[in-house]
Formats: structure tokens, C-alpha cells, sequence
């Protein structure tokens, strides 16, 4: 039983929502999972009650269920109270839920293991209630520690009793430790997840109450091996034996208030510096044997923390509470406690059998809480046996693979839902959806934020739906509530609320909310302005409503009057498209019906594809004479003009002649010219920039390129490397200068072409004029 409640605190602990929370937190995550009917899951239970088991005050609450609803592993229902303040608390731990029927969970607890971690919590640090009869519950030792690091104290006399053998000692870590904090100090650190320095003032208090004892053994006259000791543990598992009637809950609280001289003059001798001194006033065992302190080995020596275990009991006894089941207690206005963990079960008030769900039972009134005993020998081993997986060598667990290395950060906060996905191709799915979408926040955030963006949603959507267990398809629940983008508004960045791009709250989505405050507003002044001074606060309450009721009718009716107009905009719209597309369509068939304009042939869009390759050729011709004249001709002397003009299609022309294929038909032939010639035009334009860059006004450029980079010359390490960046530099600029000046004298040769179009157009017109 030891085992299966140290494993299952553990696991609590280590849900994602609780890592990195305060101890506050845990401790009261720790609490309501003791609390936890097996039949519901539910728990109900006061805010200031919750408190005391905690001992914090009520300011202090307020934060603590904060940040337990912020957590994600408890989802939480509050109930106002008289000043509008959450009172009641119904609470459901996510994990314990997901945990049901998973065989060998360290979470899947069973009705007496529940009642079990209640009664050790109860033992511990009960605030103390009075029942009904008359009865009182006494408080546990660390009830009267309350306020700042209260909390922190509980939880590590928990976990420290949960550690401990039937002996009462704690094993302590190995390896090297900080010798001014102590082994103890770091065994506990290790185990709260602090620094050794805070376990210090820790463990001193646990030791002021006197649960924890810290003695030494002296080893050739030095006191330098030390020991974790709970008296009260070792107490109750050797009451268990001695007095099998009374409950190990009542004997540790007898142990803490009795003497323990002997410990105390011990720890007092060897206490060592920098520890709080252990004082002798209170203990926890009266009547401890020095001797078998003296006789505890050091951390080589021990055996393994599994220690055989004592005969164990059923805790029965009287009901004094009306109804209550295991783990938890009635939803009364007293919120009352019972006395113990064994009133709480189903059959409560009558011992319980021999044999339990058809296995075997335990004696009556032997162990309790504090020993660690388990009531049913083989509970773990059911456990394990409930749902197998068979495999060709016998049992085997199923092993959930792993999501893939660079989607880790992005599904750490819901790894419950990614462990119940059990088949290949779910899990393939969901890889996929998640890259998807983070492709699409990429687009706002970068790729470096998108990771942190996506876990984000998923932890807030995940706890808006109150946790895990309340996800019955961890598939669909993904692809269609947690990972898809949520628009509250028109802004395509808008996600919950929340600008993709800038992280901020979306001002849309405030303007929006703003409007609808002052609307609200509005309506109320109205309201309340149309009624007499005399009227009653429910007929003003009255009036309201009816106003806000009549508001939201008209806006509903608008609503729907604007979505019929939208889907008459939108059908119209697509009826002029639908035109549009048919109009286009008969324009291209009349265009495709046209003759070509060179040849004739028919249905050939007004240019078959033989004659489009003449005109492209002798668009490229006239693109490389362009270009000679543009890079090597003087544009201002005609006759160079002319020259150049020649010698290029002679050029061109014996090129076309050399580079036609043998036996090709007249396509073929016009084919190969026109590659033949583009091939042409980018060489001449190639030697054209080459030219250029020997130009007065390219030198000119690169010399300023040069002169400018080597005045910061002062920027390089080296004069060598200031001289190459400038040789770079002018070169760069030299390359853009011919570029530049390419540009403008093809400029000048298209407006030369113009002027001789028209002057040949003139000729033309007045040589027809004579002739007519």
C-alpha cells in the first residue's frame, strides 16, 4: 500500500500542470485526489475548509484556487457565496479520471487505497471537527502550522512518511551533496524539487513538532553519519502489533504529543552546526530505545526501501456521519468530517468481511495509515492483472511511441491526449495537422514563435474543456477543437482574442465587446429613465430585461434580414460571373474560328503557329541589331548606322542557313531560325554590357565607387581586404553603369527607328501622290 500511494502522489506531482506550481498548489492537488470518490470522481468541498487542510487563510485561497483551475489537472466549479465570492468548490481531477481502467496506473486507484491516502492525510495534518454525536476529531500534528511555507511542510511530512520503512527511517540519497545543507536536507530537496538550502529550514521545522528526528552515528569518535528518522511511523507499526484495537491514526497522534528523552538528549548532542538545534520539550515516542537508534547502519549498509510488511487490518468503526462514501465526504452545509477513512466506505458501520470483491481480507484493527500497510495484500498484483496485453511470451505493456522530437514543446501540454492514441494512423494524422497548422501561425508569428503560439492554444483550449478527462476522442477533439485557429472577429490574425502577430489582445474583438457594453448600457438608462422615482427594484429588474429582450430580437431579425440580403448579393454576383464566363467563352471560340492573317489557313485564332514563328524571328532580329547598335554603333552618324545594320543580318542571316537541319520541312526550318536567332540576341547583348562598361561614364562611376568605399577603410582589419572590398565595389558600380547606359541608348535606337518609319511613311505617301 506504501508503494501504491508513494507511486501515485508521484505521478500527480509530475503532471504537466502541476511542474514548476507552488507547494501550495500541489499540496492541495494532493488533498482533493485523498478526497476523491471512487463511484464519482467529484469533489465538493468549502474554499475555507480546503484552507485549513492547506493552512493557509482565506486571502491566501484566493490565489491557491487560482492557480489550481490554471493548472489544467483539477477542473473546477465554484458556487458563490453571501458577498459574491466562490465558497463551494466542486472539483475533478483530470488524471485520476484518465486513469480509470488503465491496468498497472499508478493513478488508477481503487476504493481502499482512496481511503487509505485520506486516512494518512487525516493522520498528518487534519484541521480537527467536531461530529454530530458529540465526537471530536483530534487535529494532526502540523494542524496548528499555518501561514507562509505551512503548505511547503505538509507536503514534505507526506512525502517523507510515504519514504519511510516500518523502522520509521527514510532512506537517504547517494552520490555526492552539499555537506553544509546535509543528505538529509538534499533527500527531501530532491524530493519537493528545491534547492537543499530550502529543504533546511524545512526539515528543522518538521523537527521543532517533533515528527522528524535527525540522529548520528558516531564513527571513531566524530558524529558524521547522519539519519532521517519519523518516530511517529515506527510508533505506529510497533502499536500495530502491540495494540491491534486502535487505529494507527490515533496512535500517531499519541506518539506526537508524548516525551521522546532519549531522542532528544541524542539530537541534541549531535546536531550538527548550521542546523536547527532539535529541542527535547515535545516528541513523538515515549520510551524509545537508545540502543536501536545507536544501531542504524549508514546508506551503504541499508537494504533496498522494501521492507516485508507486518500483518495488516481493515480500519472499521461506528458510523457518525449520515451516508459519505470512500475518499470523500457528504456535500452538507456543515461540510462536516467523519471520524475516519473506514466510515467513508459503502458499508459503513459494520466490519468488514474476510474477503473483499472475492479476495482475500485482513484481521481487524491491525496497521493504518501511518505503517504504510496495505488492507489488500494483492491489490497491486490485481492491478497489473486487470487488462493484460497479450504477446507471444505472456504479459507485456502497451509502450505508446513518443510524438516526434521537434513537436515535443508544441504537444507537452496535452502528451494525456497523445498517450491515448493507439493506433499508427491516428497518430499520423495528428503530426500532420499539427505541422499544418503550425505552417499557417508561422505566417504571423515566424517559425521561431510558432511552436510557443500552438502550445499555448492547445493548453488553453484544453482547459477551457475542463481537463483531459473530460475528452472522450483525443482525434477529433484535436482536428476540430485544439488545434484549429478560433476568429472572434474579422481579422484574419485573430485567434480566441488574441493577435497571432503581435501577441496582444485584438483590438477588433475590444471595440467589438466595447460596443456591445455601451449598448447595454444604453438600454438600461432607457429602461430605467421611462419608470417613476416610486418604482420597485424588480419591476426595474423587470423593465430591463424586457428592454435587452426587445433589443436582441431586432438585432436577431436584422441578423437575418442581413444574411438573406448577403445570399441575394452573392447569387446575383454569381449570375454576372456566369455571364461574364459565357461571353468570354464565345469570344475565344469566335477568335479560334479566325483565319490566319499571313497564310489564310483556316480556324487558325487569326495566326497559325508557322507564321507566329516568322514574326517572332523578325522580332528577335530586330532586338540584336537594337542591341549592336545600342553597345558599339555612333547613333548620330547615319552611315555607321547603316553599316552596322548590314553586317549584323548578313550575320544573322548565315548563321539561320549554317544551323538548319538537313531534310526539315518548312515548320522545322522556321523553328530552328527563330532559336537560332534568340540564341544571338542574348549573346549581343552580353558583349553589348561589355562594351558599355568601357565607357567614359562607367569609369567615372567606378572610380567614385572605389574613393568611397576606401574611406571606410578604417572598417577592415587589413588594408589588403579594405582594397578588394573597394575593387569590388567599383565593379559593382561599373556593371551598373553599363546596364543603366544600355537601357537609355536602346532607348535612343527605338526613337531612331520611329523617326525612319515615318520619314519612309512620308516617302512612300508623296511618291504614290506624284505617281498618281
Amino acid at each position: 500500500m506504501r508503494s501504491r500511494l508513494r507511486g501515485a502522489v508521484r505521478a500527480l506531482l509530475a503532471e504537466p500542470g502541476l511542474a514548476g506550481a507552488s507547494d501550495a498548489v500541489r499540496l492541495a492537488a494532493v488533498v482533493l485526489m485523498s478526497r476523491t470518490p471512487d463511484e464519482t470522481g467529484v469533489v465538493v468541498i468549502r474554499k475555507p475548509e480546503l484552507g485549513r487542510w492547506l493552512g493557509l487563510s482565506a486571502d491566501r485561497m484566493k490565489a491557491v484556487v487560482r492557480q489550481v483551475r490554471a493548472s489544467g489537472c483539477v477542473s473546477m466549479e465554484t458556487f458563490k457565496g453571501d458577498y459574491n465570492d466562490d465558497q463551494a468548490l466542486k472539483c475533478r481531477m483530470g488524471a485520476l479520471w484518465a486513469a480509470r481502467g488503465q491496468a498497472g496506473h499508478p493513478l488508477n486507484l481503487t476504493k481502499k487505497e482512496f481511503a487509505v491516502l485520506h486516512g494518512l492525510v487525516e493522520a498528518l495534518f487534519a484541521p480537527g471537527w467536531a461530529h454530530r454525536g458529540g465526537s471530536v476529531t483530534d487535529a494532526g500534528p502540523l494542524a496548528g502550522r499555518t501561514g507562509r511555507g505551512a503548505a511547503t511542510d505538509r507536503l514534505a511530512a507526506l512525502l517523507l512518511v510515504l519514504e519511510a520503512n516500518d523502522k520509521g527511517r527514510v532512506r537517504l540519497c547517494g552520490g555526492v551533496v552539499d555537506t553544509e545543507a546535509g543528505r538529509p536536507a538534499v533527500t527531501l530537496a530532491r524530493m519537493l524539487g528545491c534547492a537543499p538550502a530550502g529543504a533546511v529550514p524545512v526539515l528543522a521545522r518538521l523537527a521543532e513538532v517533533g515528527l522528524v528526528e535527525r540522529p548520528r552515528r558516531g564513527v571513531g569518535g566524530l558524529l558524521s553519519r547522519s539519519r532521517l528518522v519519523l518516530p511517529a511511523v515506527a510508533a505506529a507499526h510497533r502499536a500495530g502489533l502491540v495494540k491491534p484495537a486502535e487505529s494507527a491514526g490515533s496512535v500517531c497522534r499519541e506518539a506526537a504529543r508524548g516525551t521522546a528523552a532519549g531522542f532528544a538528549s541524542d539530537l541534541d548532542a549531535a546536531t550538527p552546526p548550521g542546523e536547527a538545534p532539535v529541542t527535547g520539550e515535545t516528541s513523538q515516542v515515549s520510551g524509545v530505545e537508545e540502543v536501536a537508534e545507536a544501531q542504524i547502519s549508514d546508506l551503504d549498509d541499508t537494504t533496498p526501501l522494501h521492507a516485508s510488511h507486518s500483518p495488516v487490518a481493515d480500519v472499521v468503526g461506528e458510523v457518525t456521519v449520515d451516508g459519505g462514501f470512500s475518499g470523500g465526504a457528504d456535500v452538507v452545509v456543515e461540510h462536516r468530517r467523519p471520524e475516519r477513512a473506514g466510515v467513508r466506505e459503502e458499508h459503513a458501520g459494520t466490519a468488514l468481511d474476510d474477503t473483499v470483491d472475492g479476495r482475500p481480507g485482513v484481521h481487524q484493527g491491525e496497521g493504518g495509515p501511518l505503517r504504510g500497510d496495505k488492507p489488500n495484500p494483492s491489490a497491486i498484483d490485481h492491478h497489473d492483472q486487470e487488462q493484460p496485453e497479450l504477446s507471444g511470451r505472456g504479459l507485456r505493456r502497451r509502450v505508446v511511441p513518443q510524438p516526434p522530437q521537434d513537436l515535443a514543446p508544441v504537444l507537452a501540454s496535452v502528451e494525456c491526449l497523445w498517450q491515448r492514441l493507439d493506433r499508427a494512423w491516428a497518430r499520423r494524422r495528428i503530426t500532420a495537422a499539427v505541422r499544418a497548422e503550425l505552417g499557417r501561425i508561422a505566417a504571423w508569428t515566424g517559425n521561431e514563435n510558432a511552436g510557443a503560439a500552438l502550445a499555448d492554444r492547445l493548453k488553453f483550449r484544453l482547459r477551457e474543456q475542463g481537463g483531459s478527462a473530460l475528452v472522450t476522442d483525443p482525434v477529433g477533439w484535436l482536428l476540430a477543437k485544439g488545434l484549429p485557429q478560433r476568429r472572434e472577429c474579422a481579422h484574419l490574425a485573430c485567434d480566441d482574442g488574441i493577435r497571432l502577430d503581435t501577441g496582444t489582445d485584438c483590438t477588433t474583438c475590444e471595440q467589438r465587446l466595447a460596443d456591445r457594453r455601451s449598448t447595454r448600457r444604453a438600454l438600461v438608462h432607457e429602461a430605467v429613465a421611462v419608470l417613476p422615482d416610486s418604482a420597485t427594484a424588480e419591476q426595474r429588474r423587470t423593465a430591463v430585461d424586457e428592454r435587452l429582450h426587445r433589443h436582441a430580437m431586432l438585432r436577431a431579425e436584422q441578423q437575418v434580414a442581413d444574411r438573406q440580403r448577403a445570399e441575394q448579393q452573392r447569387a446575383e454576383a454569381e449570375a454576372r460571373r456566369a455571364v461574364r464566363e459565357a461571353q468570354a467563352a464565345a469570344a475565344e471560340a469566335a477568335r479560334q474560328a479566325l483565319p490566319c492573317e499571313e497564310c489564310g489557313a483556316e480556324r487558325a485564332a487569326g495566326l497559325c503557329a508557322s507564321c507566329w514563328s516568322v514574326r517572332a524571328t523578325r522580332s528577335a532580329i530586330r532586338e540584336c541589331v537594337a542591341l549592336v547598335l545600342a553597345g558599339s554603333a555612333d547613333l548620330t552618324d547615319r552611315e555607321d548606322v547603316n553599316a552596322v545594320v548590314a553586317h549584323v543580318r548578313g550575320e544573322l542571316r548565315a548563321e539561320m542557313l549554317r544551323s538548319r537541319p538537313a531534310g526539315a520541312d518548312l515548320a522545322g526550318i522556321r523553328a530552328s531560325d527563330l532559336l537560332t536567332v534568340q540564341n544571338a540576341a542574348a549573346e549581343y547583348r552580353a558583349s553589348a554590357l561589355v562594351l558599355l562598361t568601357r565607357f567614359p561614364q562607367a569609369d567615372a562611376e567606378a572610380e567614385l565607387a572605389h574613393a568611397a568605399a576606401m574611406r571606410r577603410a578604417h572598417r577592415h582589419p587589413t588594408h589588403a581586404s579594405a582594397v578588394a572590398a573597394a575593387d569590388r565595389a567599383a565593379e559593382q558600380a561599373r556593371t551598373n553603369t553599363a546596364r543603366h547606359l544600355l537601357v537609355r541608348r536602346l532607348e535612343a535606337v527605338q526613337a531612331l527607328r520611329q523617326r525612319a518609319e515615318q520619314i519612309h511613311t512620308a516617302t512612300g505617301a508623296v511618291r504614290e501622290a506624284v505617281n498618281g
